[in-house]
Parts: structure tokens; sequence; C-alpha cells
């Protein structure tokens, strides 16, 4: 090495060890997000090692061309990068993918999740700090050493990263040309099936940048909507005298395994169970269908009786479709009644306010809302959110349709909200012991609310749906992967008018709750959404139009989303 070259190496000291250190910290996110890699040929592992070399020049190219005296500047692209390794690794820890770019600038769905943020920090992040502490370090030992560089130098190794990017990007599409007729079998329609993949592959600004030009909202073939637009709709089978009102409650990550547990002679449900023996229609059967939107795909679900979209956020996504949901076909069967959400969180979360207009509910009660005691989390516990529901269901007219979201039972599960004297074995996870407990919490505070409208004459007139918005990954219990009975999720329907016939567990998925409840509800509306109602008989399932319409659903949901249809309808 000669004694111009070493000069140079000293004075690029700052910058090349601050892309050093951003490289490692991208490579600890894509292999952090992608758990599971069974389906990475080796060439994956070189296309993941130069795409993310390429990222790092791509970020640092600029700032080398234009930064002069100001070394501190190039901690601009590197808190960048390392910013978008922290949220990508926490948000996978939850989601198991990358984070969307659309829920980047979500910050008020992180106000509530803290506590559940810092509890899935590991030992592997110190990564991130040793990065961190590092960049300090060499940036007190070179940043000195940067000075002395010539601006001329200086465009030309800042060409030569941009060209370092360029080439290895060159490179690699020249040999997907190779293999692939199309690139766009390489690079974009595989983005659709496998995102995950895809970034890791590919680099985060691909898997950015694929993400925000991305159309969702997908072309659909006319001929496949002229083919399948006779089995969008279906007739309705309730004959009973329909309830004043329906409430209906959504409880944050209902698992059905505990409905039917008793453990030293406690019952973890003891609410439910009697609502049971009371008469209530429960299923432990409920397969949840949610994508990567988690709570709102559920909530989507029930309300629209459509199927989320695989891929994207489908809440966000499909914001400006427009919706036959069940509060505006209550609202068409009978304009007095008011429709009303309670949430225990900001109205921003999930961007509920919106939804709540888009969907035709007439108020939403939000944690801002919030006004009966002093409370200084930023979600409100079941025991506070029933009370809320209570105090608005007392003063609100009648008839309405309320729908409460619970969240004591949101993961992790670290601290219990109420310790009671369950003797769990020894054998159950900490995780699972805290869950079950909180399950039992929900269900005593839910009693109480049942109390509650029974006394002020409200039970009666009231058709109760009570469900889980989604179910929740074994690893958050610490249970085995072979234990898939625990996915199931559950059912309850309360005070219906008409006797529901169906085994409690009878195969059923989170669609057919839509029909169900327009026929418990006495709803002449040809669209019934792709479910199939637990009140439709069983000569009418075993038609061939009905297994048409079971066999296509998901493509019937995707034509109505992507067409918009009953806006056009």
């Amino acid at each position: 090495m000669n004694k111009k070259t070493g000069t140079l190496l000293r004075q690029l000291a700052f910058p090349m060890l601050l892309m050093l250190l951003c490289y490692i910290n991208l490579q600890y996110m894509h292999y952090t997000v992608l758990m599971d890699k069974y389906s990475l040929t080796t060439f994956s592992y070189v296309e993941n090692i130069f795409h993310t070399l390429a990222d790092v020049c791509l970020f640092f190219f600029l700032p080398l061309f234009l930064i002069k005296k100001k070394t501190y500047l190039f901690f601009i692209p590197y808190a960048l990068i390392t910013l978008l390794t922290i949220v990508n690794v926490l948000y996978s820890r939850f989601f198991y993918t990358y984070m969307p770019p659309v829920l980047y600038g979500e910050v008020n769905n992180l106000g509530g999740i803290s506590a559940s943020v810092l509890s899935m920090f590991r030992w592997s992040d110190i990564t991130i700090v040793i990065t961190a502490v590092a960049s300090i370090l060499f940036y007190k030992a070179y940043h000195v050493g940067y000075y002395g560089i010539a601006d001329k130098v200086r465009r030309i190794v800042s060409a030569c990263i941009l060209g370092t990017a360029v080439l290895i990007i060159g490179v690699l599409v020249s040999i997907a040309t190779i293999h692939w007729s199309s690139l766009k079998y390489k690079y974009i329609h595989p983005f659709k099936n496998s995102p995950t993949e895809c970034i890791f592959k590919f680099g985060i600004l691909y898997g950015t940048a694929m993400q925000f030009i991305s159309n969702n909202k997908q072309d659909y073939d006319p001929k496949d909507f002229a083919r399948l637009e006779p089995l969008f709709n279906a007739a309705g089978y309730c004959t009973g005298q329909p309830k004043k009102n329906i409430i209906f409650i959504l409880v944050e990550s209902f698992l059905a395994f505990p409905t039917s547990m008793s453990i030293g002679g406690v019952e973890i449900t003891p609410t439910l169970n009697r609502l049971v023996r009371e008469g209530a229609y429960y299923n432990k059967n409920m397969t949840s269908l949610i994508q990567l939107g988690e709570s709102s795909d559920g909530q989507f679900t029930y309300l629209n009786g459509l199927l989320p979209k695989k891929r994207g956020v489908t809440v966000y996504d499909y914001f400006d479709n427009t919706f036959e949901s069940i509060p505006k076909l209550l609202k068409r069967k009978n304009p007095e009644t008011e429709c009303r959400m309670v949430i225990p969180t900001s109205s921003k979360m999930w961007r509920q306010d919106g939804i709540c207009i888009r969907y035709g509910f007439d108020r939403l009660y939000s944690r801002k809302e919030y006004a009966l005691k002093e409370c200084d989390d930023s979600w409100l516990n079941d025991k506070l959110l029933f009370e809320y529901a209570a105090s608005i269901d007392k003063t609100g007219k009648q008839p309405f349709f309320s729908m409460i979201l619970t969240s004591s039972t949101h993961s992790p599960y670290k601290k219990m909200f109420e310790e009671y004297a369950i003797p769990f074995p020894e054998s159950y996870s900490d995780e699972l012991k805290v869950y079950l407990s909180d399950i039992h919490y929900m269900d005593k505070y839910l009693g109480k609310y049942i109390d509650f409208l029974k006394a002020n004459h409200l039970y009666d007139n009231s058709l109760i749906i009570i469900a889980s918005d989604h179910s929740i990954s074994n690893d958050w219990l610490k249970l085995k992967e072979e234990d898939s009975a625990y996915s199931k999720i559950p059912l309850y329907i309360v005070n219906a008018p008409q006797k529901i016939n169906q085994r409690s567990d009878l195969a059923i998925s989170q669609a057919d709750l839509f029909p169900t409840i327009l026929d418990l509800a006495g709803i002449d509306s040809q669209w019934r959404g792709v479910g199939n109602s637990l009140l439709r008989p069983d000569s009418v399932m075993d038609s061939e139009r009905e297994k048409l319409r079971v066999l296509h659903r998901e493509e019937i949901s995707d034509i109505i989303l992507d067409s918009d249809y009953f806006k056009i309808k």
C-alpha cells in the first residue's frame, strides 16, 4: 500500500466504518425478521449479501458527495438505517414480517403497546447497542481525518460508491435475465406472495419501493367478475323476532381452550360458562382469518362479511372503499338505530376514527373521551372499559348497536392485571399462567357488565355476541407447535331470537358470523357476506351453489374489494 492510498483510507475511515456498522445492522434485521428460511436457496443468501451491500452504498453515496467538514452529518444515514433496523425487528416479533411502510406514520398505534414493545427486546439486540457505541468511538477517532480530503477526490469516491451499488444490482439482474423469461417473475410477482423472503433477498430499499408503488387494489379480470357475480348474494334464514339492541364484544386474542378449563376447582371463564348453561350458543371451533392487519382484520371480517387481503393491510389499502357493513344495514332497516363503538385505545389506533365513518358508525368512544376515573395508562383495562361501556349504555338511546373492543388479554403475557388463587400446574409456562389469569380477569368484568345490563333492563332486549378478534401464536404462551387445537377461537351468541341448532365443535370461520348476525337481526339484504350463516339449513349448504360459494369465497371477496363493488353497484 503506497502512502497516497494509506492517506486516502485514513481520510475515509469514518464514513466507511459507519457503512460497515450499517451493513451489520441491516443483516441483523434481515436474519431476525426472516426466521423461517426453509424455502431459501444458496443463491438467495448470495443475493442477500450483495443487495444489502448495495442498500448501504445507496444510503451513503449522496452524503459522501455533499458533506465536507460537518462529519457529524454522516450520522443521518446511520440513524435512518438503525431506526429501520429497530422498527422492523420489533415489528417482526409481533407480526413475523417487515413493517409495511404504510404503518411508518402510524405512531399513534404504539401508544398503548409500549410495555409490549419493551418486552420484545432480546439479548441479541445488544448488536444494535454495540454498533451505536462503536459509531461514537469511530467518530472520535477518525472524523478529523476526513477534513483533509479534496472535493474532487470526495466526489470520485461518492461516484465509486454509487457505481458499486449499480454494478451489484446490474450483475444480479443480468443473472436473473438468464434464468427468467421476464424480470416480473423474479422481482414483482414473488413479492405479492412472499414479500418477507423477497425483502430478505433483494434488500430493504427494494421492499420499501415495492410496497409504496404496489397497488394492492389489484386489477380483476372482467370474465372472473361475470363468472362469480351470480355467487355474490345469498338468502336470509331467520324466522324469530329480532332483539331491540345488539351488543358485540370483541375480545382481544381470545383462544377457545381456556373456556373449558377448570384448575383446582376454579373455572377460567365462569361468566361465559354460566351464559352457556343458561342457553347461549357456544362454538369452540372457529378459525381466525386475519392477515397482516391483525385486530383490524378480525373487525373488518365481522362487520363486512369479507376476507382481509393476504398482502398489505386491508383497512389501509381499501380505506376509501364503500362497504355494506352491519351498522349501515341496521340503519337501513331502522334509521333510529344508534351505532357506536367503544375502544380502549386512542381513536387513531388502526385508524378507528376513519374506519368508524367508513363502516357507518355514528359515534366512537375512545380513550380520549374517557373521564369516569383517574387513569394514567394509555389503554383502558377491561375493568374500566366495561364500566365505560355501561355508562354509555345507561344514557344512550335505544335501539342501538354497540361494538366493544377489549384489550387486557393483549400480548405479551408478563404481568397479571389481578392475581387469583388459581393453582396452576408447575408445567405451565409463566406466559400461559398470565394469559389464563388475564382471561379470568376479562371474564370477571364481563360478568359485571352482564349484571349491569340485567339491572338496567337491557339484557333481555339485547342480542349479545362475544367473539375473539384473532388467534395468537403458540410462541406467546410457550406452547408446543403440535398444539394446533390451541389456535381455535370461541364464539358466544346470547339471547338469540331463534335457536341455533349447531354443535359446539362445528368447524366455522370468522366469515360465518356476519351472515349469522344479519339473520338474527332480521336484516333483509342480498349481500350476506362470503361466509355461511349458522341458521342456514343443511339442505342449502349441500347445494351445488353453496359449495361453489365456499370454494370461491376468497376470489369473491378479492373481486368485491378490488372493484369497489358496493360503490359501483
